[in-house]
């Protein structure tokens, strides 16, 4: 091309190649506003599968994975049929996977694995789930030393093949005194990590009763944990490691019964829901100041009436942030750590009575909470108030009639699952499933070529598909003013008229209703398969 001296060059005059690595920097917004000026342009747009796979990844709110071995036309059906699937709810396939041993409370799903304890909390079983009909659906194990006794476990399957497994063992000078220790265990060979320094991190001395639960998640090189100690106890321990070399690099102690849970904003930015104060606290990782006096940042949460107390908070984000890619996956792509949804889920009760209590979830994006924390990285220990920060961010839902389980969200999609009656001769309830799809794009999407709907028409329906962009206003018995909220999403029902389950988790491929028992412990798992089965996409992978 040339160009003569003062002459002006315009977009329209660039090789077709250079105009495609221009748009390739577009969001997929900007590129729907492009493709409505100029014919060629949207051409450009339509007919690069360079474009039309990185617009479409963020449409459905993914991140490529380069591990994953597979021409671009392949992975650009593969993005189809995930984005179709799970816009209209169908199932590829479904299979069943009865519980045969007697569960432990502890279990996890993540990294394509649904992870349980044993009742005599010496073994960990799980199942790699299927993501095509032939693949098979059976109970693994891992064994650990005898003398150890499994309290909980965190999985880092796609970033670093990692599963760390929290364990007691009494001490020899006091057999009431337990030792808590992390064994950091490769995934796919129980064997100790070998990129661990020092497989088995230390953690604190407790008395018995052991610590019934604690939590721990997993995000690039640190490790973040929080102990919930015995009742005779009153101090509990929150701390980092650099899981490699076994260095804390954050230590902090706390009164007990504050946290119970761990959120990753970012690898450095952790947020644990406090149930003492009812806030979001900010703790910000640096090895240069290992001891903080107190956290960053305390985002409030809405106030609740006198006499009434939060007894629990666990919040959950997944997947978690993951510097070093997906290495251990084998699939094309993956939710978008940054983008992922979060799910906090609240349950607080009156003091005097019992009886008067409420179940809340509240969902925000990551992306939100990191904003917040950065915007206010100067404080120090500055608590926001709710209505400063919450309720054009975040979506509240009244959750008493939701079962309790936390692995209810990953990417910007989370599940909810309720019962609705059925007439007729085969009368009684089916649970119907709510898919809630908080991803900004598709809600525009939607938005275009349906509508809203009525709001005040909540019915269950199956096959029903609406979006809410309006505000909502919480009313309950336990908070002092009505919540408020405001984030848009879109949302899918479907009724399971031929399954009976108790409880609906979900990853980023399947859901997976559960069958519980008279005391809650799972018998039986129904896995559904939903955005195309890997035997349909005519592809084969394998990781570098």
């Amino acid at each position: 091309m040339e160009v003569t001296h003062g002459s002006t060059v315009q977009l329209l005059d660039l090789p077709p190649e250079v105009i495609i690595h221009i748009l390739s920097y577009l969001d997929f917004a900007d590129a729907l506003a492009v493709s409505r000026v100029n014919v060629f342009l949207r051409t450009c747009l339509t007919t690069s599968q360079e474009l039309h796979f990185r617009l479409g990844t963020q449409l459905l709110g993914v991140t490529n994975n380069p591990h994953f071995q597979s021409d671009l036309s392949d992975r650009i059906r593969m993005l189809r049929m995930s984005g179709e699937g799970w816009a209209n709810f169908s199932v590829d396939f479904h299979k069943t996977l009865p519980v045969l041993h007697e569960p432990f409370g502890i279990y996890d799903l993540s990294g394509g694995i649904y992870l349980m304890g044993d009742q005599d909390q010496k073994v960990l079983r799980y199942c790699r789930l299927p993501s095509s009909a032939d693949d098979p659906m059976v109970w693994s194990r891992i064994d650990l030393d005898p003398s150890l006794t499994i309290v909980d476990v965190g999985l880092s399957i796609y970033e670093h093949d990692l599963i760390a497994v929290v364990t007691t063992k009494p001490t020899t000078a006091n057999t009431n005194l337990l030792q808590v220790e992390v064994q950091l265990l490769e995934f796919s060979t129980g064997e100790p990590h070998p990129l661990a320094r020092n497989p088995v991190l230390f953690v604190r001395y407790t008395f018995q009763p052991a610590a019934s639960s604690i939590g721990l998640e997993i995000a690039g090189k640190y490790l973040a944990l929080v102990t919930t100690p015995s009742l005779t106890e009153t101090l509990a321990r929150f701390c980092v490691f650099e899981w490699k070399t076994g260095v804390v690099v954050l230590d902090y102690p706390v009164k007990s019964g504050t946290y119970c849970s761990i959120v990753f904003l970012s690898p450095t930015h952790i947020l644990l829901p406090n149930e003492l104060t009812g806030t979001l606290d900010l703790f910000i990782v640096s090895p240069s100041n290992p001891n903080p006096p107190a956290p960053s940042l305390r985002l409030a949460l809405p106030s609740i009436r006198s006499g009434y107390s939060i007894r629990a908070i666990y919040g959950r984000s997944e997947p978690n942030p993951a510097p070093a890619g997906f290495p251990h996956s084998t699939h094309p792509f993956h939710p978008t750590p940054e983008d992922a949804i979060a799910i906090f889920k609240m349950h607080i009760r009156n003091n005097q009575e019992e009886s008067d209590w409420g179940d809340f979830s509240m969902f925000t994006h990551r992306s939100t909470l990191l904003r917040l924390c950065e915007e206010h990285s100067g404080g120090h220990g500055e608590k926001i108030r709710w209505e400063e920060w919450g309720p054009l961010v975040t979506r509240w839902f009244n959750a008493a009639s939701v079962p309790w389980w936390i692995t209810t969200a990953t990417g910007q999609r989370s599940v909810m699952n309720m019962n609705v009656m059925r007439d007729g001769l085969e009368a009684g309830s089916s649970p119907a499933v709510l898919i809630l799809d908080f991803n900004p794009l598709f809600v525009k999407k939607v938005l275009a070529e349906y509508g809203t709907q009525d709001s005040e028409d909540d019915s269950l329906v199956d096959g029903r598909l609406d979006v809410n962009v309006d505000p909502s206003s919480m009313e309950t018995n336990v908070f002092k003013h009505a919540v408020k909220s405001a984030l848009p999403y879109v949302r899918i029902i479907r009724v399971f008229a031929d399954h009976n389950f108790d409880a609906v988790l979900m990853d980023e491929e399947r859901l997976l209703g559960l069958t519980t028992d008279e005391e809650g412990m799972v018998r039986k798992i129904d896995v559904f398969h939903i955005g195309g089965a890997r035997g349909d996409c005519a592809s084969s992978s394998s990781s570098e």
